[in-house]
């Protein structure tokens, strides 16, 4: 992972040359000199023959905040240099939780909104929130260039669909549809053959214009389909007249071993409530048939097959579990709701 980001902040750089500069250099070094320290350190995990060793080494793996200290010294040294973009863009995303990555979040939206090679890095603040906003506006009002521009409005945007996607201030939630909405639009509009690491930005953006409108609470239900584990085929549809509880899980997927025994009871005392359980389940056919006997599910399931199977890849899953509720009507009544939240649901209806 830490030689990937170093591989696209590279990539992303303006200084990229057949012999790198002295500069260049010198900011790999303090990345690599980092790298190394962590490597070695997983290197006595692995070595280790007993699980007090191992924990001692957990316990210490070296920390980020020396190397951030240097990369900032590098920084405040040569500001007006182009190998500087590189060294904030690591503190940025490799530092982010240490004050020098702080410091060099703020220098992104002033001293840095108008460089070149930062456009991965700004895309990297989709995952920031709200408070990266200065920023990526900054970025879109001072940044000449295609790459970067398209990729803070990407940013910008993919922020205010995940505020309006999460929370339950309907008039935040709103100004945040709207706001997402301007920076999707503007980016097809204006950006749409832009692409940062072999993903076209208007692409990615169009998934979450689909959700906005398709997948919220108030929506109908995309229809789900295909077969069961006997090979049965069956679809959301043939549920209607029914409350549906969907769970998107697989047997590769940790955090949803704990919540199918709840899933299982749910099923079960929810059969006098003209309520349903229906699982899509995640993992390859052979797989599935195991993780089904392993947990004893006790609610039909469709097998999907895959994380990118047709129906989870309908509803653009981004965590595991993901719950909804769909009402008698096929409407979405819930989504991405606790299981405690959906039979309080269903339980208000008389």
């Amino acid at each position: 992972m830490k030689h990937l980001l170093l591989n696209l902040i590279l990539l992303g750089s303006a200084v990229a040359q057949e012999s790198p500069s002295a500069l260049t250099v010198e900011v790999r070094s303090i990345i690599d000199e980092y790298e190394n320290s962590v490597r070695a350190n997983t290197l006595k995990i692995i070595a280790a023959t007993t699980e007090e060793e191992k924990n001692k080494y957990r316990s210490s793996i070296p920390s980020a905040g020396p190397y951030a200290t240097k990369m900032m010294q590098f920084v405040q040294a040569h500001l007006d240099r182009p190998e500087a973009a590189m060294a904030v863009s690591w503190l940025v995303t490799g530092a982010a939780n240490f004050p020098e990555g702080q410091e060099a979040l703020k220098m992104l939206g002033t001293s840095f909104a108008d460089r070149k090679g930062i456009a991965q890095t700004v895309k990297q603040l989709e995952h920031h929130g709200l408070p990266a906003e200065p920023v990526l506006k900054a970025v879109i009002e001072k940044n000449p260039n295609r790459e970067e521009k398209a990729a803070a409005l990407y940013a910008l945007g993919a922020i205010h669909f995940k505020n309006f996607d999460a929370t339950p201030d309907r008039v935040s939630g709103d100004a945040s549809k709207e706001m997402a909405l301007q920076c999707f639009q503007r980016l097809n509009a204006e950006f749409a053959e832009v692409s940062i690491q072999g993903f076209k930005l208007a692409d990615l953006s169009a998934k979450m214009l689909y959700e906005m409108n398709n997948l919220q609470v108030g929506c109908e239900a995309p229809e789900i389909e295909g077969k069961d584990a006997d090979g049965v085929s069956f679809k959301l549809s043939d549920y209607r007249g029914k409350h549906v509880i969907v769970i998107f899980w697989g047997g590769w997927c940790h955090a949803c071993h704990g919540v199918l025994p709840m899933m299982n009871q749910a099923a079960e005392q929810l059969k006098d409530k003209n309520a349903v359980v229906l699982g899509v389940n995640t993992d390859i056919e052979s797989e599935a048939k195991q993780a089904l006997a392993t947990y004893r599910v006790a609610f039909r399931n469709l097998l999907d097959n895959a994380t990118s199977g047709p129906n989870t890849s309908l509803y653009f899953l981004r965590n595991f579990p993901t719950l909804y509720l769909i009402d008698p009507k096929g409407m979405i009544a819930i989504k991405n709701g606790s299981l405690d939240a959906i039979i309080a649901r269903i339980n208000e209806v008389k």
